[in-house]
């Protein structure tokens, strides 16, 4: 009895020892799988380039949804600084976390960026408050890394996941990392895994992610019971016996058969791995390629197919066509994003209609659409298939209780292979389709040599712009505006100017006050226009001329800025003048444009004693309707209504039932672009307040204006 005993025990240790080297060899299986799917991300991004950002994101959650101990996917940028997460809710406090501040993971993603292979940090306490894996994987390496995908899995679910065999095979075990318990199987809680129960317990020591990892392992007492039970070894023994016959005849007359049964067992666990593997490659694939609300190609997909047809070597001239709807930003806000993603689909579908199939038909994202054409026998053929597409999208559409009337900007290039590239083609269509954009709606232009070149020019110029602001290369110059009662100068409008060093000539400002507003820098020039106007003001005001005001003009762009009033008040308190003495020019565009969403903003002005102007006047369109109900002071009579007068009858007209509108309404009148002697005349005969011009006075800079002021210069 005792040497069946005795038997019962060795089998325990034998099979604890072969459970902890089948655990070893899971965890490692797992963390295959997992390093499988981020190095996919990886490597679609560091081949194809950098996904759209929704693109991307549907990839990481379909990652997320499919495996129950990914925490979070993350992107960290080239400096190590987490820019997207799938899931954000919930993982908030990780965005924008520059992992260079960590030392330990610092350490180990500078190990990634050198080698370019992943790495990872185990038994890390995450956001949520339990532990995790961090696995790096890196995009490229070196000075061609692009950023890191970072897989967040849960810790004790990636284990239990990795054990769950073991366990269920009636085995407790307890993991440890750096002589840290991490983990153990519910029985084992309280456990001390350095002194296991004895004497059926293995332990097994070995390197995983650059740390020492200990397993221990011993067999529940259930299979203990199950081991020693009388019947149990007898059977065992039989067992044994019966075993030793079957496999000695196995071995003598069978040995071939089971030897092609193993390699048929293995081929076919090899051919199930391998088909799971390539279904979730073809699922991401298919991800990657195609755009999940309209079944179009996306980005990724006409770039590819691009590159793939220039590198044919047959001599050609191909096209890219790029189609843009029309205020589409208009229906997600009148009706959601909803109805708007419904339009998008119904474009797609008009779209597929009139397009051959032999053509590449793509979504690029929002509201805009791509046609690759290969094989372009002459110009003609795109300038009837863009007039063909502009045709079917210039109509109605009825979605649920609502009608939409659509229509598009195209822009197009045509070019030779041997020359084109993929950048180069949708760079130039873009540049095509901007253009046609800023003709108005339902256009179509071609790309030409001159729009690159006033490409060019604008990007130069938007360098000089930024290099101007650093080195407050900006001046103010004052045009004087003269009361037609008095013909006194009652107050001067601020306007910007900018004189280029490198050319020696004055930038008008029609050519950078465009590009400032494009390009953002409208807001800090126009703040330091603001607090320049308002300390001019101040010292003509201690030169004892206290009845001058400030004209300041205001663009759209800043009126989104919701510190504006405060900086308008902070300016002219900061240099001791009252609001009376400042005026904020807006143009009637930008008033008509902006009026509702900022009707609080121009009320706050008035009510802290500002005057509001409105620029241009005459020019826009459905004014009169809002001067009624808004609280704007001075209306300023565009030019081109005063160049003519009193010789062009029409412009005399109008201008007469402007100042009659303004005479009814209350409103100061200020007319700009005076140049002679009988334009004043008019103005005056007709009680017009207030003129502008170069009969009075051109431009000044400060000095020039100043020295005027004290000579008591007239103005007439």
């Amino acid at each position: 009895m005792w040497l069946l005993l005795n038997k019962s025990e060795n089998a325990l240790i034998e099979q604890s020892q072969q459970e902890i080297s089948k655990t070893v060899q899971q965890i490692n299986k797992e963390i295959d799988k997992q390093i499988f799917l981020f190095n996919w991300l990886a490597k679609q991004w560091d081949s194809y380039g950098k996904p759209e950002p929704y693109l991307w994101h549907q990839q990481a959650k379909y990652i997320v949804d499919n495996l129950d101990y990914v925490q979070a996917i993350e992107w960290a940028d080239q400096n190590a600084v987490i820019r997207w997460i799938e899931p954000l809710i919930g993982n908030q406090s990780a965005y924008n976390l520059d992992l260079t501040t960590i030392p330990h993971i610092s350490q180990r993603i500078e190990q990634a960026k050198r080698s370019g292979e992943w790495v990872a940090v185990a038994n890390w306490k995450l956001v949520q408050g339990i532990r995790g894996i961090l696995f790096y994987v890196p995009i490229g390496k070196n000075e061609q890394l692009q950023g890191f995908i970072i897989g967040v899995v849960k810790q004790h679910s990636f284990l239990s996941s990795a054990t769950a065999s073991v366990q269920q095979n009636g085995f407790k075990l307890a993991i440890s990392l750096n002589d840290e318990l991490i983990y153990t199987s519910d029985e084992a809680r309280g456990i001390d895994s350095n002194n296991p129960p004895r004497p059926y317990a293995s332990t097994v020591q070995f390197q995983l992610m650059q740390e020492n990892w200990k397993i221990t392992l011993w067999p529940s007492q259930q299979r203990i019971a199950k081991q020693h039970d009388p019947i149990s070894t007898y059977v065992l023994i039989v067992g044994f016996i019966i075993s030793c016959l079957l496999s000695i005849l196995v071995q003598l007359f069978y040995s071939t058969k089971v030897l092609n049964t193993n390699l048929v067992a293995s081929n076919r666990k090899l051919n199930v791995e391998i088909n799971e593997r390539q279904r979730v490659e073809e699922e991401m694939v298919a991800m990657a390629c195609y755009d999940t609300l309209t079944g179009l190609s996306n980005r990724n997909a006409i770039y590819r197919h691009i590159n793939e047809r220039l590198t044919s070597y047959h001599n050609r001239d191909v096209a890219l066509i790029l189609i843009d709807l029309d205020s589409f930003q208009q229906v997600n806000d009148a009706v959601g994003h909803n109805i708007g993603d419904q339009l998008l689909v119904k474009v797609a579908a008009r779209l597929k209609k009139v397009i051959d199939k032999q053509h590449f038909l793509a979504r690029l994202g929002g509201d805009e659409y791509a046609v690759f054409v290969d094989d372009v026998a002459a110009v003609s053929v795109i300038n009837r298939l863009t007039q063909k597409i502009l045709k079917s999208v210039d109509t109605k559409f009825v979605l649920e209780q609502y009608e939409f009337y659509t229509s598009a900007s195209i822009g197009y290039v045509i070019a030779n292979v041997n020359t084109a590239t993929a950048d180069d083609l949708i760079r130039k269509a873009d540049s095509a389709l901007n253009k046609a954009k800023s003709h108005g709606k339902n256009s179509i232009q071609i790309f030409d040599d001159s729009l690159e070149t006033a490409i060019i020019k604008k990007v130069n110029l938007l360098k000089k712009l930024n290099a101007a602001y650093e080195a407050q290369a900006f001046e103010l110059h004052y045009q004087p505006k003269i009361d037609l009662t008095t013909d006194r100068i009652t107050g001067v409008e601020a306007l910007i100017r900018w004189y280029d060093e490198e050319t020696e000539r004055w930038i008008p400002p029609q050519e950078f006050i465009p590009l400032a507003e494009e390009s953002g820098l409208i807001i800090p020039i126009g703040e330091w226009v603001i607090e320049e106007a308002c300390r001019q003001l101040g010292i003509w005001h201690q030169l004892g001329f206290i009845q001058l005001h400030v004209a300041i003009n205001v663009s759209g762009k800043q009126l989104k800025q919701k510190r504006l009033f405060q900086t308008i008040v902070n300016s002219y308190k900061a240099h001791k003048l009252r609001p009376q003495h400042i005026e904020i020019e807006l143009t009637e565009e930008v008033f008509i444009e902006n009026i509702e969403q900022n009707e609080t903003f121009m009320r706050s002005l008035v009510e802290q004693g500002i005057s509001l102007s409105i620029d241009d006047f005459g020019i826009g369109y459905s004014s009169l309707a809002y001067l009624r109900n808004f609280p704007v002071d001075t209306l300023k009579i565009d030019r081109s209504f005063i160049k003519d007068i009193p010789i062009n009858d029409n412009d005399v007209s109008i201008v007469r039932a402007m100042l009659d509108l303004a005479e009814n309404m209350n409103l100061k009148v200020v007319a700009e672009g005076v140049e002679n002697k009988m334009q004043i005349g008019f103005l005056k005969e007709h009680y017009c307040h207030y003129a502008q011009g170069f009969w009075y006075s051109k431009p000044l800079s400060a000095s020039e204006l100043t020295d005027k002021l004290i000579r008591n210069h007239s103005w007439m």
